[in-house]
C-alpha cells in the first residue's frame, strides 16, 4: 500500500470518502498512469488497477489510534460474483510509520487523505466492479454524491 498526505476538500462526516479514483495500468509516485475510462484493453494475462485518494475524518483518526490500523477493502467482481476482497486500508506497521504525519496533517485541516490502490490479475473480458467497503464490510460512498454506495465499474477487452 502506498500512502500519499494530499490536500482535498469537502464533507468529512463519514468515517471516510473517496475523493478521486482511476482503473490503470499502474501506479507511479502516488498517482495513476496510463488510466482508463470505460474500457480496459490489455493483453490476455495481464492485469490492472484500481487507485484511490481517500478522505478521513475525525472518527478515522480516532479509530485507528485505538485499534493502529483501519481496514478498507476492494472487493472485486464480475457477473459471476466476487472474486477477491483486498484489504487497501492502512496497516499497523504504516499507522507506527506515518501517525505523526496523519495527526499534523488533521490538525491543519480538520481531515486526512492517503492514496492506495489494488491490483487484479487473472481477469475475464466483460463488464467489472469494485465495492469499496469499510472495516465492517458495509459500502462507502463518493464525496459529493450524497448516500450512493461507491462501485465503480470497468469493461475489460483483450487485444488480439
Amino acid at each position: 500500500m502506498a500512502f500519499f498526505i494530499a490536500i482535498s476538500h469537502g464533507n468529512a462526516q463519514a468515517l471516510f470518502e473517496v475523493e478521486r479514483e482511476s482503473f490503470c495500468k499502474g501506479v507511479r509516485e502516488h498517482e495513476p498512469v496510463n488510466p482508463f475510462s470505460g474500457m480496459a484493453e490489455i493483453k490476455k494475462g495481464e492485469g490492472l488497477f484500481l487507485w484511490m485518494e481517500i478522505k478521513a475524518s475525525e472518527r478515522a483518526l480516532t479509530m485507528l489510534g485505538a485499534k493502529g490500523q483501519m481496514s478498507i477493502y476492494h472487493a472485486w467482481a464480475s457477473e459471476k460474483g466476487v472474486t477477491d476482497r483486498i484489504d487497501i486500508g492502512i496497516t499497523k506497521e504504516r499507522w507506527l510509520e506515518l501517525a505523526s504525519a496523519i495527526r499534523n496533517q488533521f490538525k491543519g485541516q480538520g481531515f486526512f487523505t492517503w492514496r492506495t490502490q489494488s491490483f487484479k490479475c487473472n481477469v475475464r473480458e466483460g463488464r467489472w466492479y469494485v465495492s469499496v467497503l469499510d472495516a465492517n464490510k458495509r459500502p462507502v460512498r463518493k464525496s459529493g454524491s450524497g448516500q450512493e454506495a461507491f462501485r465503480p465499474e470497468i469493461l475489460i477487452k483483450f487485444l488480439p
